[in-house]
């Protein structure tokens, strides 16, 4: 899955969501189609926008880190000059 992360207050939703909460991480989707849209988490000033829910997604993103690399397909390599991170960010890096 790709996604980019933006300050929570770069970020303008519009339109109607639901949202739903796992521990700390609030994930929202799209009530119609049930696509999921955006994460957020407590004590973070950042947004996680699935970049496939942006109708004009911005193309010249770089990858900084990947995320659960455990759960990498054994098929995929790692992302050349990116932070390894055994689960989310706040977690010890591999």
């Amino acid at each position: 899955m790709a996604f980019a992360v933006w300050p929570k207050d770069a970020v303008e939703v519009t339109g109607q969501t639901q949202q739903w909460t796992s521990s700390t991480d609030h994930r929202t989707f799209c009530p119609r189609c049930g696509s999921t849209l955006f994460a957020t988490r407590d004590q973070s000033n950042e947004i996680e926008i699935r970049l496939g829910s942006i109708d004009d997604a911005p193309s010249r993103l770089s990858p900084e880190y990947e995320l659960w690399v455990p759960r990498r397909e054994h098929w995929l390599s790692p992302i050349p000059g990116t932070s390894q991170f055994f689960e989310n960010r706040d977690s010890n890096e591999i």
